[in-house]
């Protein structure tokens, strides 16, 4: 049976995978106009769209801010749980120390003031800070009734890209977390608990986990309304996730190709069969037997299935939609349906990365390095999809066979974009924005064990994107990369501190919720000349020309301050007393004969400011 589809197994494997760098500059401008109206300059056009796999599960949104777990320790924390910190320093607890001989982790609960409005609003600017052209949404379904991604959410999100202005800077692609949503949600709507492998009161639920590997959905979908593949199985990929999702999410905001919005599917291997499957068909070689005849430990044991399913969804979308979705399965989807290399609705395939284990010997653990931990281009039908991670730890709490990719304060994920670059992919997928439980995540963070900076990770999703140069940056003061007691020398703001020595502005607990009316407040960062006066971001992005510095502060008192851009110090500005009211101000003017990278520090060196947010802003 191997055989008849062997000339399937040899087209898959022509899928460019494959590692390689380059030493080309990372500015390699294109000649085209650009996208997001950058502007007139020559722009830096890529060959594929940049996006990244984000969760808003309940407890990432409430209080996934422990800073450890039985399984591994969180290192890259969003830095957004210390603007509350910060805020309400004095509601919550001390955090427990990170030791592994710590045995019970005590959770970080945040107290009331956190909402859900304030992780939304922070989650939309950080994605539209960092260039992506889209953020892939992990949906996971309705019918658990679990807080585990529910596309009913997704109205949330929009309301925060409203609220903070950011309309048109970045689209939004649903990602069916098929384990979850094709079997979790499943088995807890049916009464197993919410798990991937159901039990009753205790015991194994013979044969509800697989229901797929004994039905044939077309010959059963035949049987009109109400039948056992609509009932039992495809209600939960349709009706309770993917058709809320797009329900919920107005047109204006679908990431699409070619007209067509984005769908990804992750592994559905957790749904279809494991080792318990095989107990079954022993025990039972009658009521348990493949409908495709093979043997479930064979590939191809669902011929056929997974395509049908797949022309559903185009289907239904369809019909309810008008369009047909642009669809993208995980490649082990290929070993259980052949089927799918010849699949008309199937458009494209992500390899996604592997990670190896610290108990490999030295010679395995670096050929998995190379070879599996990312995938610069997969090519499907001539589509070509790139996938990675900036950097993974994952279980050293509790195994010797942890997962591990170092980071390297960033050079790993430079690699990664490097072969991107080179291998020139349609579209790039990553994990995970949000992904602080495998410790790769790309949001604002304070780890400074793999990383130097709470931006670096963000900086590099814009500089590998197709806006690494935008005419307008809005920098938020709370999400600074250091604050720290400076003072003005000459041409110079000169501290005894290194950045090694420094820490953010939460960590100074300097920030406090900001009541400005503009673009909902959020978080205001305070400083004052006797005292904490210096913000620092490192390696942002300036256009050539001029580039005006503006400054959205309150003040109670008149106050000096002033710029330091690279190694260009701007002229102190006085700025006026506000009454407590918001006002903005032109601070200083940078200017430079070619786009590049530059520090940005600003000192109040007289009197004390409020300070919301920076904006930078090129001329056209």
């Amino acid at each position: 049976m191997r055989n008849k589809y062997f000339k399937y197994i040899c087209l898959l494997s022509l899928g460019a995978f494959c590692y390689s760098c380059s030493d080309d500059n990372t500015e390699n401008a294109g000649g085209g106009s650009g996208e997001g109206e950058q502007g007139i300059e020559q722009e830096i056009v890529r060959s594929y769209k940049l996006g990244t796999l984000a969760g808003f599960e309940g407890d990432l949104r409430t209080k996934m801010d422990i800073p450890f777990t039985q399984s591994t320790v969180m290192y890259n924390r969003s830095l957004f749980y210390r603007y509350i910190a910060s805020a309400y320093s004095d509601q919550i607890a001390p955090e427990p120390p990170i030791t592994p001989e710590a045995e019970e982790p005590k959770k970080q609960v945040y107290p009331s003031p956190i909402t859900e409005a304030d992780w939304w609003d922070n989650f939309v600017e950080e994605i539209a800070y960092s260039g992506q052209d889209y953020v892939a949404m992990n949906c996971r379904g309705e019918a658990s009734g679990v807080d585990h991604g529910r596309p009913t959410l997704l109205p949330k999100m929009i309301e925060a890209i409203k609220r903070k202005g950011l309309e048109n800077k970045f689209k939004i692609a649903i990602f069916d977390d098929t384990p979850a949503s094709w079997s979790a949600a499943r088995n807890s709507h049916l009464g197993y608990g919410y798990d991937s492998k159901p039990f009753k009161n205790g015991t194994r639920v013979e044969g509800s986990h697989y229901p797929l590997l004994f039905l044939d959905p077309e010959k059963e979908d035949q049987k009109g309304p109400g039948n056992e593949f609509r009932k039992e199985i495809y209600y939960y990929i349709w009706d309770t996730n993917l058709k809320p999702a797009f329900e919920n999410m107005p047109r204006d905001y679908w990431f699409e190709i070619n007209g067509r919005p984005v769908i990804f599917f992750w592994n559905p291997n957790g749904f279809l069969q494991d080792s318990y499957l095989g107990e079954l068909m022993t025990k039972y070689p009658n009521k348990y037997v493949s409908t495709t005849g093979l043997d479930y430990t064979k590939a191809d044991a669902y011929n056929g299935k997974l395509s049908y399913i797949l022309k559903c969804i185009s289907d239904d979308f369809n019909a309810e939609f008008g369009v047909r979705p642009f669809l993208i399965v995980q490649r082990e989807w290929t070993d259980r349906d052949y089927s799918l290399v010849d699949c008309p609705y199937l458009d494209g395939i992500h390899n996604w990365f592997a990670v190896p284990t610290m108990d490999m010997s030295e010679d395995v653990y670096n050929e998995n390095l190379i070879y599996n931990t990312y995938i610069p281009s997969y090519n499907f039908k001539g589509f070509k999809v790139g996938s990675g991670c900036p950097g993974f730890v994952q279980g050293e709490r509790s195994r010797p066979n942890y997962q591990f990719i170092d980071a390297n304060h960033g050079k790993f994920a430079t690699k990664m974009f490097e072969s991107f670059l080179n291998m020139k992919p349609d579209l790039v997928f990553l994990e995970g924005f949000t992904d602080v439980a495998e410790n790769a995540a790309w949001w604002r963070s304070k780890d400074r064990t793999y990383y130097d900076y709470p931006n670096q990770r963000i900086n590099l999703l814009r500089k590998y994107g197709n806006h690494p140069f935008p005419m307008e940056q809005r920098l938020e003061a709370e999400a600074c990369d250091f604050c720290y007691e400076g003072t003005v020398s000459g041409n110079k703001i000169e501290t005894s501190l290194t950045e090694q020595e420094m820490t953010n502005a939460p960590e100074q607990f300097v920030v406090k919720r900001c009541e400005d009316s503009k673009y909902s407040g959020g978080w205001h960062t305070d400083l004052t000349a006797e005292d904490l006066n210096t913000l620092k971001w490192k390696e942002l992005p300036f256009r050539s020309g001029q580039n005006t510095i503006r400054f959205r502060y309150s003040s109670n008192t008149v106050a000096t301050v002033s710029c330091l851009i690279g190694d260009t110090m701007a002229k102190s500005i006085s700025l006026p007393a506000t009454g407590g009211t918001w006002e903005e101000a032109e601070v200083a003017i940078y200017s430079r004969d070619t786009r590049g990278y530059a520090d940005l520090n600003l000192i109040v060196s007289e009197g004390e400011i409020s300070l919301n947010y920076v904006e930078i802003i090129a001329e056209k």
